[in-house]
């Protein structure tokens, strides 16, 4: 199987001056242009995946110093940049399978990254970008093993190591700024060099006919290999798991309205407090960890002519006290309490 194909994005951002104030991203037209191809082939038990990608972007971009007086800057940005993907699959046994892949990728700094300048109002936080960024390139390999001996039962592991040459990254700075809305954090965009690697374990299992258990847990530790410390804003290790319990009983109210498919959901979540951090890093310590319950109610109300599908959720069930530690509003308060959502899904 052979695929070729081309991708444009044009992206025009104009803030609104009647505002008042400086905005935190500037006025920018970018157009992005990408060309790829993918070739994939199976011979016997072995599935071959090859793919290759061109990306062209050109940024015009508008910026304000602020200043007395204030002056305009503008800039024009070009960037080139290559990507690839190859992938090799195995059926090393009738219900075993073992993949390998080796990706390296570039990607360009976002406006956001080169140019922030100010309050960003939806953390609370001052971010600073930095015109001088380069491209970051990253080399990734991962290795992943399925195992599915029958349709009861189903095991993923996912292991996975990404190295990155110029890593972009919004890093705390030593300053609280103090302006005329308040005092809020500062942040830069910076560039180091860094490696990630984690595991992601995965099983489905069924209990009984009606009874289906779902287990996850993931590790992630990253590494500032420029200058050998931690990298911050890293996904704490977590454990998540829930019990669903089916029913297939059909329950008629009249000829014209029955309800069935039935499902009662207990979830249970596990985040670990983020070790992998030094304290002159961060504004705050890392939040300790915590453990989230959830439950959802749903069935399908079914009638002549379309069905209906409703549940309720609970997230937080306990209203449990915590933060979140890549919210960045953990800086100021507690995460959300308990909240409960109700949906309709009608099709027809």
């Amino acid at each position: 199987n052979y695929k070729i194909g081309l991708q444009n994005i044009l992206t025009d951002n104009t803030n609104n001056p009647e505002t008042g104030v400086l905005p935190l991203i500037p006025d920018y037209i970018s157009w992005k242009t990408g060309l790829f191809s993918t070739f994939s082939k199976n011979i016997k038990n072995w599935f071959f995946n090859m793919g290759v990608r061109y990306d062209y972007e050109n940024q015009t971009v508008l910026t304000i110093r602020n200043g007395v007086p204030p002056a305009i800057i503008r800039y024009e940005n070009q960037f080139s940049n290559i990507s690839g993907l190859f992938t090799i699959k195995s059926q090393i046994a009738a219900s075993q399978t073992m993949g390998w892949s080796i990706g390296y990728a570039m990607r360009n700094p976002a406006i956001n990254e080169l140019y922030s300048n100010g309050l960003h109002q939806g953390v609370s936080g001052i971010e600073e970008g930095d015109i001088n960024l380069k491209i970051e390139k990253a080399l990734k390999n991962t290795l992943e093993y399925k195992w599915v001996p029958n349709s009861n039962f189903a095991f993923n592991a996912l292991a996975y190591h990404q190295y990155f040459s110029d890593y972009i990254f919004l890093n705390p700075q030593e300053e609280i700024r103090l302006t005329i809305r308040g005092a809020f954090p500062v942040f830069k965009y910076e560039q180091t060099d860094a490696q990630i690697y984690g595991l992601d374990l995965s099983t489905q299992f069924t209990v009984s006919h009606s009874l289906l258990g779902v287990l996850k847990y993931s590790f992630l530790k990253g590494t500032d290999t420029s200058n050998d410390i931690p990298l911050v804003f890293m996904p704490p290790n977590s454990f998540y798991g829930s019990l669903t319990y089916r029913s297939t009983k059909t329950v008629k109210f009249t000829n014209n309205f029955k309800m069935e498919d039935s499902e009662i959901e207990v979830s249970n979540r596990f985040v670990f407090e983020q070790k992998n951090i030094l304290e002159a890093q961060d504004f705050v310590a890392p939040p300790s960890s915590y453990y989230l319950s959830g439950l959802k109610l749903s069935t399908n109300f079914i009638f002549p002519k379309y069905k209906i599908r409703c549940f309720v959720k609970a997230d937080n069930l306990f209203n449990v006290a915590y933060r979140d530690y890549l919210n960045r509003q953990r800086y100021f308060a507690d995460d959300i309490g308990r909240s409960i959502t109700v949906g309709i899904n009608a099709k027809f």
